[in-house]
């Protein structure tokens, strides 16, 4: 059954500048940091400048330590220093405030910041300051905290909100420091099952993602959070501007080691590995208000769940930007883009030797960095190919831009010849195919197991399709246009 719904020439150029609004790569640059195991962290200044960090030379177990990098690019992707650790370390997250760069980490022992003895003779966490030329400030250790895997993020007049690892994984210190390094309010979360993946900053409040699996209530202040009636319990927890927890949202996971969060001006946004009756986990993302109310949700269009690990997301204004591993051999990694309505606005991919985790993203006002370690040349969205030299793995830097609406040119690569909007979508599906004078466009819809489930004729121009009688979930749309190759398109049905 065809079900079409024609619209006015308005509503086209609409979706045609919403489409336009979205990102390009501009540029890829690798660096000549030989068998780097990983890009640990990635973070970019007020002026673009962007600084990488992480572990290379060590063995391939996990965790990686070892010797680590630290690295400023400036905002053309030239490298302007690179500074080295030598030691047993681990970098946990980088954060610029001031245009000074925060460093937090651990260490099995002394070790050594370019040419600086730093540390102390046992297993503990670090957190140092460096200015834009990479010269030491200060520096920070604890050996009752954990650095590793542990999150920085800037706020205002010099603040940075961090998450500490309790010693061996247990509990969390979450904290306030002053630009000194000084603490100016703290939290420890103890519960011996919970466990705080990522935490956000916005407005003198904190925004936690995190993890409890029991076996009774997990109790912050007056904020009960309850285990589910199976599996485990993925949550995020608000703190106000006097770290006392105000709301918190729960859903269920088997493990949320994954989890996200960010926050901005259009609200709280968290991803979350989920699990759905009768027992699938799904990838979602979720708006939150800022009072905890629960806006919007989407499924994230990944083909599988399981290759998903470690993905990274970051906010600039008006967009949410995930960085993802999306094959099982490692060879495709996709930038997600959704608008603050978490409307689908784009998918772009690098195809390449990479690593299994996914790499990092971060955001300021010009657009979004991304950063990874690859070994063999890279294709960016079939717009330009960054080729591989060196030794072993070796870190690289791509940036996006936003684009400017440029109007109705359909004289684009293949992959790009049509509209295809909104996705995620809970009815219409609209699509704009070029003018063709010869043959049938066809449309053909299948599910995950590849199902069909619906098809149809197309026409050159618009139309706008019903989906509505389809089951919520991810599902294939095949395009076939007269004498080109066939257009794939993922799609979201809410």
């Amino acid at each position: 059954m065809e079900k079409f719904i024609k619209l006015p020439v308005l509503v086209f150029l609409q979706l045609i500048l919403i489409q336009a609004q979205a990102q390009q790569f501009i540029w890829a640059n690798s660096y000549s940091i030989n068998n780097t195991n990983e890009v640990a962290a990635l973070t970019v200044d007020a002026v673009s400048n962007i600084y990488t960090a992480g572990v290379y030379g060590a063995s391939q177990s996990l965790p990686y330590i070892g010797n680590c990098y630290l690295q400023k690019t400036t905002s053309g992707g030239q490298a302007a220093w690179t500074k080295y650790f030598s030691g047993l370390v681990q970098i946990g997250d980088i954060a610029v405030s001031d245009n000074e760069l925060l460093i937090v980490g651990q260490a099995n022992g002394i070790f050594n910041y370019d040419g600086i003895t730093c540390g102390i003779p046992v297993y503990h966490m670090f957190m140092m300051k460096v200015d834009s030329a990479g010269i030491l400030l200060w520096i920070r250790t604890d050996d009752t905290k954990n650095g590793s895997g542990s999150n920085l993020v800037a706020g205002d007049n010099g603040k940075v909100a961090v998450n500490f690892k309790g010693i061996s994984n247990s509990g969390n210190f979450i904290e306030i420091l002053d630009p000194d390094g000084n603490t100016i309010q703290s939290k420890q979360i103890t519960a011996y099952s919970a466990g705080i993946v990522d935490l956000a900053y916005f407005n003198n409040r904190v925004y936690l993602n995190g993890a409890f699996n029991g076996p009774d209530s997990l109790v912050v202040d007056d904020v009960v959070i309850h285990l589910p009636a199976m599996e485990h319990a993925a949550f995020v927890l608000a703190l106000d501007s006097n770290f006392i927890a105000e709301w918190a949202s729960v859903d269920t996971t088997i493990n949320n080691r994954d989890g996200r969060i960010v926050a901005g001006e259009d609200g709280v946004y968290a991803y979350f590995s989920v699990l759905e009756p009768p027992f699938v986990i799904v990838n979602v993302l979720k708006k939150f208000g800022f009072d905890g109310q629960m806006i919007q949700e989407v499924e994230i269009p990944f083909f599988t769940t399981g290759i998903t690990l470690y993905p990274d997301m970051a906010i600039i204004p008006g967009l949410i930007g995930l960085y993802v591993n999306n094959d099982f051999d490692f060879n495709v990694h996709e930038v997600i883009l959704f608008d603050a309505n978490l409307n689908l606005i784009d998918e772009m991919n690098v195809h390449g030797p990479s690593d299994l985790y996914s790499g990092q993203i971060t955001g300021n006002h010009e657009g979004f960095c991304i950063s990874h370690v690859h070994s063999g040349d890279l294709n960016f969205n079939n717009e330009f190919t960054l080729p591989y030299t060196g030794i072993g793995k070796r870190p690289y830097i791509s940036k996006l831009s936003l684009s400017e609406p440029t109007g109705v040119s359909l004289e684009v690569s293949p992959g790009d010849e049509l509209i295809f909007y909104p996705n995620p979508t809970d009815h219409i599906i609209y699509i704009e195919l070029p003018e063709f004078s010869n043959g049938i466009a066809g449309l053909r819809i299948s599910d995950l197991s590849g199902k069909s489930v619906f098809q149809a004729n197309l026409n050159s121009g618009l139309s706008g399709i019903d989906v509505s009688h389809l089951i919520a979930g991810l599902y294939i749309a095949d395009i076939e246009l007269p004498g080109k190759q066939p257009i794939r398109k993922k799609l979201i049905v809410r």
